[in-house]
């Protein structure tokens, strides 16, 4: 073979080879295995990295996609025709009945309908119209298949059109609204919007048939609009006939416009509800006024059966000294089931009065004011801490911590906090030990959250299930949990519950209140001289303190022994009870200061408890009313 031909099969064969490795490199990029990384930039018709780009790939591509894509663009379906038949009855009440002509291009299943069921009522309640869908068929009376759902406060029915496919389909709706009508003091209105402002399609005709009572005849008057939510065009044919009021559309109405109707009806011919008709209406619109019904039958047996104190068979009278074996702290805690800081302070003032300690009040010079500082400085030697309740020894060993016999009120700043709710559980613990409670106050507390708790349950699964929206009027809403919350406070501070023991101590325990407070010069005459020292510890823990002090003025001439105060609080001068009384007041004070505070790093508590018009005016727009919503298609 000549040379110029071994040649030219040489040639051939390597622009085979490499057109071969060539395809077979593009076929493998093509599948994935190899995918480059980098994005690469057409030009010429090769890419970047050395690869042959081919244009009838591309272009076979891009004619698979505009084929895939052009049966979904020619998918459309619109609203022929919408008709209304509405009859008015009596007592208000309507029976609506919807003729929907649908024209589907393309595989379709069915239409969703929307109808509004909850509207905005007076001083930003929520009116709810009460729909009852009584069936669904196909222009040939058979039944559709429909799902009803609530959502977005509107009814939504889920219709199912088989075969609806290249076709045109009459959907019929017959439902009754027993509360569409609006009655006014001089007339009422039928004010209904017939086909919605939410559908997302044209509708080319509409029309509504509206028959009233044979009364009706000759005395109504109507209106139409159209257009979009808030137009006042009116673009729509509307007349009456006898007691039928027709209404039609000019011309087709757009995307999202609507035809709305408004009949005038004289007073007389429909028959007004009666006020607990709406007052259920009402109810039924605002759910959440279930709220504080719930709460009073939910708190209301609890406390009945758990929180509700036995009679004492007494009453209360003025007693002479307090119940026997109960301390002022305890008798503080027995006023109002609850440990006040009054009761912690007259706790030390008692401790005094005992002898256990004696206060020192002293007048601190500083830089440019004055301050009071107060010393406790202690009488009894520990191993004759006798006769003390826990809550007593718990406070004398925090004052006078390891083996000081002296302690300044300041120095416990930031280190008496821990020992508070020591004290707290004592007296409380005191009290149960002592047979005063059935209920205590921490296991009332208990009983409350837990009714608390069964009281919002349902609620929130109600809302949460949709059976109930309670959201739907937010001011009546805050008004019920307001009311709820008083109702269910009211109950839970009377929910601890008392023994007949602890009752008929209850009940000295304000009586000797009462003599504290009504006391009489000529009955402290003939009382031991130390009456009043003794008893101030629980005219304090009682809040007293200051009418125990004025019964005492002329009466009393020598200050106590177990509190001593610079000249001016009854030292070089005569002794003032009232004067005294206060100094007791302001010491209190600044012990309650002290014991709660704490660290800033600390998070532990201070563990101290604690329409009418002329008809016609164009006050009407298309949407308004009742009635409306819109559709779509699936």
């Amino acid at each position: 073979m000549p040379n110029s031909e071994v040649q030219e099969v040489t040639r051939k064969r390597a622009v085979t080879w490499k057109h071969a490795v060539t395809w077979k490199r593009a076929v493998t990029w093509k599948s994935g295995a190899s995918a480059p990384r980098k994005a690469f930039r057409i030009d010429a018709g090769f890419s970047p990295g050395g690869r042959t780009f081919y244009p009838r790939a591309f272009l076979f591509l891009f004619v698979t996609i505009l084929t895939l894509a052009l049966p979904a663009a020619a998918k459309s379906w619109r609203v022929s025709d919408f008709q209304d038949t509405i009859t008015v009855n009596p007592d208000g009440s309507a029976l609506v009945n919807e003729t929907i002509t649908l024209t589907f291009v393309g595989e379709w299943h069915g239409i969703h309908r929307t109808i509004p069921i909850e509207y905005p009522g007076p001083a930003g309640t929520n009116y709810q119209l009460f729909v009852n869908v009584t069936s669904i068929t196909d222009e040939n009376g058979a039944k559709l298949k429909y799902d009803s759902s609530i959502s977005s406060a509107s009814r939504d029915l889920k219709i199912y059109l088989p075969n609806a496919v290249n076709t045109t389909r009459i959907v019929e709706i017959s439902y009754r609204v027993r509360n569409g009508t609006r009655f006014f003091d001089s007339y009422d209105e039928f004010y209904w919007n017939v086909t919605g402002n939410d559908w997302p399609v044209p509708m080319d005709h509409a029309s509504a048939s509206v028959h009233f009572p044979d009364a009706a005849s000759g005395s109504l008057r109507a209106q139409a609009f159209t257009g979009v939510y808030g137009s006042t065009q009116r673009d729509a044919a509307a007349k009456v006939e006898g007691s039928t009021a027709e209404f039609e559309t000019n011309n087709p109405l757009p995307m999202r416009g609507g035809l709305t109707i408004d009949v005038y009806i004289p007073k007389g011919i429909l028959r007004e509800p009666g006020r607990l008709t709406k007052l259920f209406w009402f109810i039924g619109g605002n759910p959440a006024v279930f709220l504080p019904l719930v709460t009073l039958a939910v708190m209301l047996p609890l406390w009945w059966y758990k929180g509700r104190d036995p009679d004492p068979g007494m009453s209360i009278a003025p007693m002479y000294e307090p119940p026997a074996g109960v301390s002022p702290a305890e008798c503080g805690t027995l006023l109002d089931d609850r440990i006040h800081p009054r009761d912690i302070t007259s706790t030390i003032v008692d401790l005094a009065v005992r002898g256990f300690l004696k206060i020192e009040e002293t007048d601190e010079k500083g830089l440019l004011f004055h301050h009071k500082e107060y010393i406790f400085h202690l009488l009894q030697k520990r191993q004759d801490w006798h006769g003390l309740a826990p809550h007593e020894r718990v406070m004398l060993e925090n004052i006078f911590a390891g083996d000081a016999t002296d302690t300044r009120l300041s120095s416990l700043r930031n280190r008496f906090y821990t020992a508070v709710p020591v004290v707290r559980a004592d007296i409380m613990s005191a009290l149960k030990q002592k047979g005063i409670y059935r209920l205590d106050p921490e296991s009332a507390n208990g009983y409350s959250a837990g009714a608390a708790f069964c009281i919002l349950l349902p609620f929130a699964i109600f809302q949460y299930m949709r059976w109930a929206d309670f959201f739907s009027s937010v001011p009546v809403l805050i008004v019920c949990l307001v009311i709820s919350a008083v109702i269910w406070w009211l109950f839970a501070r009377e929910m601890t519950a008392k023994t007949l023991k602890g009752s008929r101590i209850h009940t000295a325990v304000l009586g000797f209140q009462e003599f504290m407070n009504r006391v009489d010069a000529e009955r402290l005459k003939v009382m031991p001289p130390n009456t009043f020292e003794k008893f101030l510890p629980y005219a304090m823990a009682l809040g007293v303190e200051h009418h125990w002090a004025q019964a005492f003025a002329g009466i009393i001439k020598d200050p106590p022994s177990w509190y001593a105060a610079p000249a001016g609080y009854g030292y070089g001068m005569a002794f003032n009870p009232i004067l005294f009384s206060s100094s007791m007041h302001g010491m209190a004070t600044d012990m309650h200061q002290v014991f709660v505070s704490s660290p800033r790093a600390s998070s532990t508590g201070s563990g101290w408890g604690g329409g009418s018009g002329d008809f016609g005016g164009g006050g009407g727009f298309s949407g308004g009313g009742f009635g409306g919503g819109g559709g779509s298609a699936f």
